[in-house]
């Protein structure tokens, strides 16, 4: 027999885990010497030991370890937790692949100066033919933190002139200062047009250059920039300005009383899908041939 320090070079295992186990009734000493107290260990302990640190690396609680090297569980329970563990196991190795990954992203946002936060989904570019629609159209210079309060004011205008919302909202950054957090904004919402009013304009219908952005507002820039270099690849001219289509956001889809419309707050931003476009038509040079 072996003395419980010699036990525990053997396998490895330190004493006081050694006698950790004996003290839960996990593993318990071949013999004990009852004047000096000291524990001794056969050479079957010490395949017993190498059973319980097997089990342990396959992630098995020491609950779970007594219930096998005890005998309550049968080989097809064992196998059964086995396979569970080999499952549990792929998903946490798919969620540090992800972790892994994430952390890349970060190192490489460091060397380019971006932001850590994950880039939009961008939709690929499109050639989209759009009617013309009226719009009642509202423009002030505001900080964006006020942009709520410049929607409710177009919808106010909408319930005053007593119009109904015919699509979702547009809006045009005429200047947009995004460090300043300052822009030149123009709200614009479809309207069926029953009367004449001053501050009713006409989209006009044409061939618009369109990419979808899912995700927060703040990361709409992505979009612009993507699809400004497809325009320069397609030798696409712009005639106007940029604007945004508010497809599933903070506006609700649909308005039932508008001087009442509350924000859509459960929508995560991340979910969030929004048109940028432009009308556009093909370069001088390019409709020549």
């Amino acid at each position: 027999m072996y003395s419980i320090g010699k036990f525990s070079k053997l396998c490895d295992v330190p004493v006081k885990t050694i006698r950790y186990y004996n003290d839960i009734g996990l593993l318990e000493p071949s013999f004990i010497d009852q004047v000096t107290g000291y524990r001794y260990y056969d050479y079957d302990k010490i395949e017993e030991l190498k059973t319980i640190q097997v089990l342990k690396n396959c992630h098995f609680s020491l609950k779970e370890i007594e219930q096998v090297t005890k005998g309550q569980n049968d080989r097809e329970d064992l196998e059964l937790r086995l396979t569970n563990k080999i499952q549990e196991l792929e998903h946490q190795q798919e969620m540090i692949t992800q972790q892994i990954h994430t952390i890349v992203q970060v190192k490489n946002s460091l060397k380019s100066a971006e932001t850590f936060t994950p880039k939009p989904t961008l939709s690929t570019c499109y050639i989209e033919e759009r009617s013309k629609i009226h719009v009642l159209s509202i423009r002030e210079k505001i900080n964006i933190i006020d942009m709520d309060r410049l929607v409710q004011k177009l919808f106010e205008r909408i319930y005053a002139y007593q119009l109904e919302v015919d699509g979702e909202l547009l809006a045009i950054f005429h200047q947009h200062d995004r460090h300043q957090n300052a822009a030149d904004v123009e709200l614009l919402l479809p309207v069926k047009a029953s009367q004449q009013n001053t501050n009713i304009k006409e989209i006009p219908e044409g061939m618009y250059a369109c990419i979808n952005v899912k995700g927060p507002y703040s990361e709409l820039h992505y979009g612009y920039s993507r699809l400004q270099e497809w325009l320069a690849k397609q030798s696409l001219q712009v005639e106007g300005m940029f604007m945004e289509q508010y497809i599933k956001g903070l506006i609700p889809s649909e308005v039932v009383n508008p001087i009442n419309i509350k924000p859509n707050i459960e929508l995560h931003p991340n979910d969030f899908l929004t048109k940028v476009f432009v009308k556009v038509r093909k370069s001088i040079k390019e409709e020549r041939y």
